[in-house]
């Protein structure tokens, strides 16, 4: 839809939606207060009767959410920009409706079908809602021409129908309803290992969304931050496609280390993270390209080398999620903070330091190095020595991450041709290395 939508949005649109998603991401670490980990940890050890947990967190959060929401609204209301003063309190109502009527439940739904190994309940519900989602951008946004409301009440009726999707068999096929009679001693447990990791998950936001924050902090034009927010999205779109991932393989990766299958771990987050290392090289050097595809807005089209970037930093992953497997399997989570909220810190003060001499653009390359702070930081954390035992070369990985990131920068710009020869040279190697291994293992 990115043709249809460009041709009528303009970067002031995007610059709202940015610094909204921004502003809504400040306190979003706080909506499951952590709590996912203990219903993790719950499922995998206190099999005959998880759901009577789950049921005693689901109604505490419940609870929570409406606090939630109150802390929500007053944030949206002071950092909404000038440009949207004038819808604010609609923007609040469709942001707060969901999280009011239904708290935690797709939260709950999804984990539990993820932990389940049952990927077709998540994804007919992905797939279905996002066809919602688009017919609604698209009414709102190209027909009844609302920018960007469009996009607020669009998300609201998919968030809306998401959580119904999820309500029903919750509450009658699973038997998991909301009690508010619950146990204090289990919430109180659930807490003591849930709090700890929100400094984690607010250094999460810090890097994903504190630079718009910044840029607006420094009197940033709403116009130039829509470019940046633009190029976001593409990051955005692959933090949900590597999510996508570690939601398949952490369950496996538990279970492999439930049957102390070491080498099968190492062996699956090896070829994960070389398999996706390829598929981003190949698709951002063509980014350009693409670009020019589907952006119709000349000006936007000029954020393709931001979007590479942007897409290039989330490289990291599936060796993080490798790494934060072990501490979470083994609950030695109190000092993963220091990495992640660190990195957070550090993407903080650098933009600080260097935006006023460096212009808007600075923030995204202060972002891809501050994901490999967290993501390889981990690996160095005493926590996890103790916990893994098999090693995962991260250094090794490491370099080749920056290696990767050099060459699309290098190859974004080249002539069409040049990319063509580039293209097949990658693909050649990479289909010789797949086929000398597969025949040594066979030997």
């Amino acid at each position: 839809m990115l043709p249809i939508f460009t041709a009528v949005l303009n970067p002031i649109d995007y610059g709202v939606q940015s610094l909204l998603n921004s502003s809504m991401g400040l306190i979003g670490v706080l909506a499951m207060l952590g709590l996912n980990l203990p219903l993790t940890n719950a499922f995998y050890k206190h099999n005959y009767h998880y759901k009577k947990r789950w049921s005693q967190f689901y109604g505490f959060l419940n609870l929570w959410m409406i606090v939630y929401a109150i802390l929500l609204a007053g944030i949206i209301y002071c950092i909404v920009p000038i440009e949207a003063k004038g819808n604010v309190f609609l923007i609040i109502v469709f942001n707060v409706i969901p999280i009011v009527l239904f708290g935690p439940t797709a939260d709950l739904g999804q984990l539990y079908y993820q932990l389940t190994q049952q990927p077709k309940q998540v994804v007919i519900r992905t797939v279905i809602i996002s066809f919602i989602t688009i017919v609604l951008n698209y009414i709102t946004i190209v027909v009844l021409n609302l920018h960007y409301m469009g996009w607020f009440f669009s998300t609201c009726v998919s968030t809306l129908l998401l959580n119904v999707s999820y309500w029903y068999p919750l509450h009658y096929k699973l038997k998991i309803k909301p009690v508010y009679h619950f146990k204090t001693i289990v919430i109180k447990n659930g807490l003591k290992v849930s709090l700890p990791m929100i400094p984690h998950y607010y250094g999460s936001f810090l890097l994903g969304s504190a630079d718009s924050l910044i840029l607006k902090y420094y009197m940033v034009a709403t116009v130039q931050i829509g470019f940046y927010g633009f190029a976001a999205t593409f990051g955005n779109l692959m933090a949900l496609f590597v999510g996508a991932i570690n939601t398949a393989v952490v369950p496996i990766l538990f279970q492999m280390m439930r049957n102390k299958e070491y080498l099968n771990i190492r062996n699956l987050i090896w070829t994960i993270q070389g398999a996706f290392l390829i598929a981003v090289v190949l698709g951002c050097m063509w980014m350009k390209e693409i670009f020019q595809i589907v952006v119709k807005n000349e000006n936007l089209q000029a954020t393709y080398f931001l979007a590479v970037v942007f897409i290039m930093g989330h490289c990291y992953r599936p060796m993080y999620f490798g790494s934060g497997s072990f501490l979470f399997y083994n609950e030695k989570t109190r000092n993963l903070w220091k990495v992640t909220f660190g990195a957070g810190v550090f993407c903080v003060a650098a933009n600080f330091l260097l935006i006023p001499f460096l212009g808007f653009k600075v923030p995204v390359y202060v972002l891809f190095f501050s994901y490999l702070v967290m993501g390889y930081g981990v690996f160095f954390l005493k926590d996890y020595r103790e916990s893994a035992i098999v090693d995962l070369k991260p250094l090794i990985w490491f370099f080749m991450t920056i290696f990767s990131f050099i060459i699309v920068l290098f190859l974004v710009d080249l002539d069409y041709r040049l990319k063509l020869i580039s293209t097949c040279i990658i693909l050649v190697f990479v289909a010789t290395f797949f086929f000398k291994n597969r025949h040594e293992r066979k030997i």
